[in-house]
């Protein structure tokens, strides 16, 4: 019971954090930046700690390119104690954050149906047969992999996360 209730915690402190402290990270740094054209090149604004125009030290280089070999598109931001890259990973959007030592601190990964765990994806067709797939992602962060899908039919949405631990629907939101 004790190892549910916390690998529950831990799941939704990492959906709050992924809500909070990561988007107001990365709104922070799509609140200061602007693209230039189709090549989505990013060019920040005065007065800024987070930079775009950032080359991330070799150490986090390094464990980057272990973790996603075949990560392409990378697009770095920075500030004093992370960086951040967002990247194609085998054909998938992803955002991932590094401390400045090498530690990946999170990677969220965008998901298709096909992506979700097959436990996961059978609940979903079993259980909310009437719905569609909206969005899904992948959250991985302090060893623990966890998903979250947000489901959708002509009423409302529905959010599920899934982790080790199963599935649990921790939002209902109906449509006006």
């Amino acid at each position: 019971m004790k190892h549910s209730f916390k690998l529950s915690a831990l799941t939704m402190l990492i959906t709050v954090t992924l809500f909070s402290n990561a988007y107001a990270q990365d709104a922070t740094a799509i609140a200061t930046v602007q693209t230039s054209g189709p090549n989505n090149n990013f060019h920040v604004k005065e007065n800024n700690s987070i930079k775009t125009d950032f080359e991330a030290n070799s150490v986090v280089t390094a464990k980057f390119s272990t973790l996603f070999p075949n990560a392409a598109s990378q697009q770095w931001a920075g500030g004093a104690d992370n960086c951040w890259v967002s990247f194609l990973n085998n054909g998938r959007k992803v955002k991932a954050s590094f401390t400045q030592e090498g530690k990946l601190n999170y990677a969220i990964t965008d998901c298709a149906m096909q992506h979700l765990p097959a436990t996961f994806s059978i609940i979903i067709k079993d259980t909310y047969a009437s719905y569609k797939l909206f969005n899904a992602i992948e959250i991985a962060a302090h060893g623990m992999v966890a998903y979250q899908a947000i489901l959708e039919d002509s009423k409302s949405y529905i959010t599920l996360k899934y982790t080790s631990g199963g599935v649990e629907e921790i939002q209902q939101v109906k449509k006006l």
